[in-house]
């Protein structure tokens, strides 16, 4: 028994390793982005993609790769899926050309689909019933704070500079955190916990996957690469209407007993398609709200990334505070938690907007903190509770679809949000933009945000109450591994 419960937690341990890598390299980069774009003569867009490219092909790659992993093995796809994340984490260290950097950006999103993939399917046939629900908790949660304290990471790791790496330090410090995980993973994943889908319509869904990857490519690349957000509505027009014909060959395949990529019956549950509307806006919201501030105290107003370290850390330690509060302010008001996180981190975005000019002053204005702060207490707020949300009311027969599904949904909001903030921000700066350019791009940035936390609330408002995980579940530790039926 005390053999199965330490492997069920080393288990868990590699799961977490895992998520944490993936989760900061979403974030940390943007902080390094103009010293990136200096040291490799990178511009504007290229900036861009250098987060956008990972998300990308991470949100394309993701739900192919768990079908890899129910046909190859959860643990194998895991291993060898973590050491191709250490390998092109390499490969985006020493980039010699901005275009090169991008390209392996676009091999490690592959490579990180490959590993976290295998993360939430193997946390769901190790733990069953309330050790499921207190396993995804605590996912979740060191997920969200990974990726909120990725700024704050990247900058540190900068201003260290160890042993002369600069930024590049940001993908090195992945190999030793994937030497653990594959060393874990390998000892005590349980190869025979497969979590996988009947079907008898083959082992694999190369028209599921091509209509997934190039719908999902057609609605962020032309937002990027266009020039101007009018010109990308025929592509992502295109790509929307790719992803509906693919919901439509899903649901042909499963009444036909195939096998699908997901289950789209899942969206038929109010909580889960809602929720998924609030993770995608929330996480496009927060991509964008970091790549546009690095990008204007770094090059428009020339501050350090040690100082845009310190700018962001009253933004991780609210959102750090309210993860911790959330669960207990969940148990009390439910979804409508979420909807007040939400609420509090546009209205915080809208404070900052307004008072972008107070950034340009010789000396920063400092209590710029407070509003700082709230947006993270915004973001820790929604973010904590809302996976609960969202898997409250799905059945149990879908939960592997509906754990698939979620952070597929949470890197297409965070491409999608770095894609359009950055492609309106760059766009606003004139030829040779000065410090006011920057700012002036900033506020209507952080406007536009604010407008779309206003959406992401009304949404929220509309989540369904009383889904929400029982007080008592909370209280069970994670106990021996059960195998899923």
């Amino acid at each position: 028994m005390t053999h199965r419960r330490s492997g069920s937690w080393a288990t868990l341990c590699a799961c977490l390793l895992a998520v944490t890598m993936q989760m900061i390299d979403v974030t940390a980069v943007t902080v390094a982005l103009p010293t990136i774009a200096r040291d490799l003569d990178g511009t504007g867009a290229q900036q861009v993609w250098v987060p956008a490219a990972y998300l990308l092909a991470f949100a394309c790659a993701l739900l192919t790769m768990a079908r890899i992993g129910e046909v190859f093995g959860r643990r194998n796809t895991f291993v060898v899926g973590t050491a191709m994340f250490a390998t092109t984490s390499v490969l985006c260290a020493y980039a010699p050309t901005i275009e090169l950097l991008i390209f392996a950006r676009v091999l490690q999103g592959v490579a990180g689909a490959a590993m976290s993939a295998q993360t939430v399917a193997i946390v769901t046939a190790t733990y069953s019933g309330s050790r499921r629900t207190t396993a995804f908790a605590l996912y979740g949660g060191i997920a969200g704070l990974a990726g909120l304290a990725g700024p704050s990471i990247g900058a540190v790791l900068m201003h260290l500079d160890i042993f002369g790496t600069g930024w590049r330090a940001i993908f090195l410090i992945n190999i030793p955190i994937a030497a653990i995980a594959i060393a874990i993973g390998h000892r005590y994943v349980d190869v025979g916990s497969q979590y996988v889908q009947s079907g008898t319509g083959g082992r694999f869904d190369p028209v599921g996957v091509m209509l997934w990857s190039i719908g999902a490519l057609l609605i962020v690349y032309p937002i990027i690469a266009s020039s101007s957000l009018l010109a990308a509505v025929p592509a992502c027009g295109i790509g929307l209407a790719l992803l509906a014909v693919f919901a439509v060959w899903e649901r042909r395949r499963r009444a036909a007993g195939a096998h699908v990529m997901v289950d789209t019956s899942v969206f038929a549950e109010r909580g889960f398609s809602y929720g998924c509307v609030v993770s995608a806006l929330v996480y496009g919201t927060f991509t964008g709200f970091v790549l546009t501030m690095s990008v204007t105290l770094q090059t428009g107003l020339g501050d350090s990334a040690s100082t845009v370290g310190l700018i962001t850390v009253p933004f991780a330690l609210g959102a750090v505070a309210a993860s911790l509060v959330a669960p207990m302010s969940f148990q009390r008001w439910d979804s409508r938690s979420v909807a007040a996180g939400a609420a509090t981190m546009g209205v915080a975005l809208l404070v900052l907007g307004a008072a972008t000019e107070e950034m340009g002053r010789a000396s920063f204005a400092w209590w710029l903190a407070v509003p700082l702060a709230l947006v993270g207490v915004g973001l820790g707020s929604v973010i904590a509770p809302l996976q609960s949300t969202i898997v409250a009311g799905v059945r149990p027969d879908t939960i592997g679809s509906a754990t698939g599904i979620m952070p597929t949904v949470q890197q297409i909001g965070s491409a999608v949000g770095t894609a359009i903030a950055g492609a309106v921000y760059f766009a606003l700066l004139p030829a040779q933009p000065v410090a006011s350019d920057y700012l002036a791009s900033q506020q209507t940035v952080l406007f536009g945000l604010a407008a779309t936390m206003a959406v992401a609330t009304a949404v929220a408002v509309a989540l369904p109450r009383g889904d929400r995980v029982p007080t008592e579940v909370a209280r069970v530790p994670l106990m021996a591994p059960q195998r899923s039926p």
